[in-house]
């Protein structure tokens, strides 16, 4: 992990969508930890922009609207962070009420599979887990699962009942990656490849280029320097984007706080927010 002082944080998430902070707390505890800009980046919603906004205004954090969307790209599901965009652009709000729909079905149908599985989880303890919610997913349904007193911990969850293979997993939605950066360049954004790892194939990175992709999210919790430095060429001799951020999602455990560990420094923020801001 670089360790230069981390300036901006551009990926994390609330409980709006798998996060368990509110959109305030994170801004709060984002500044604790130094950071100065922010991004929230909930998967495939907006909702929890507007009250993250006020918050960073009331700290002093300079705010970026923020979104992950779930894609498909040549056959591959990835996730796209877009930054930038007017959250009330009726084409991007059309993409994405029509993606937390199905964010919601699948969620019905994981249900519906472990029910069928003789695992049941009351409809109290759901409501409970996804009511600050508008993308709900595995996360919301694992917790919920432990609230029950199906598993002991999030991980059994995962590993007993909503892993690939088990009994209450059920794919998740996508759209073609083209289609999502559409979108967010309709509403003035840009689109950056998150957390792209040790599996992306230059072939993929190039697709995604010719359907105009912005950046590449370089730094990032699942990204040792070396290949911090191997996404940082590419970007280089692409023109493309640099970001980084914490993919933070709240939690207890100190050994994996996150926010001001990852990220951008000044130098680094500055370059992003002259280039796509």
């Amino acid at each position: 992990m670089h360790t230069n002082s981390v300036y901006a944080d551009l990926h994390t998430h609330t409980h709006c969508s798998d996060g368990t902070r509110s959109p305030k707390a994170l801004v709060q505890k984002a500044a604790e930890h130094g950071v100065q800009a922010l991004a929230v980046t909930d998967h495939d919603t907006v909702a929890g922009l507007e009250a993250a906004r006020a918050a960073a205004e009331a700290t002093g954090v300079r705010f970026v609207n923020g979104v992950e969307l779930s894609v498909e790209a040549e056959g591959r599901s990835i996730h796209l962070l877009g930054y930038g965009f007017d959250p009330d652009h009726k084409a991007l709000v059309a993409y994405l009420s029509a993606f937390t729909n199905r964010r919601r079905e699948r969620f019905d149908q994981m249900v519906e599979r472990l029910s069928d599985a003789g695992v049941s989880v009351p409809d109290e303890i759901l409501r409970r887990h996804v009511e600050m919610s508008v993308a709900p997913g595995r996360p919301h349904l694992a917790r919920a699962l432990v609230a029950a007193g199906q598993v002991e911990t999030y991980r059994e969850a995962f590993a007993e009942y909503l892993g690939r293979e088990q009994p209450g997993y059920v794919p998740a939605p996508t759209q073609p990656v083209a289609t999502a950066i559409d979108a967010l360049h309709a509403a003035g954004g840009v689109a950056v490849v998150a957390h792209p790892g040790q599996w992306m194939p230059r072939e993929i990175l190039g697709a995604l280029r010719t359907q105009g992709l912005d950046g590449i999210e370089c730094i990032c919790p699942s990204h040792p320097d070396y290949l911090v430095d191997y996404y940082r060429d590419i970007c280089r001799t692409h023109g493309l984007l640099v970001t980084g951020g914490s993919d933070d999602h709240g939690g207890a455990d100190p050994e994996q706080q996150r926010l001001g560990v990852y990220g951008l420094t000044k130098p680094q923020w500055e370059r992003f927010r002259t280039s796509a801001l």
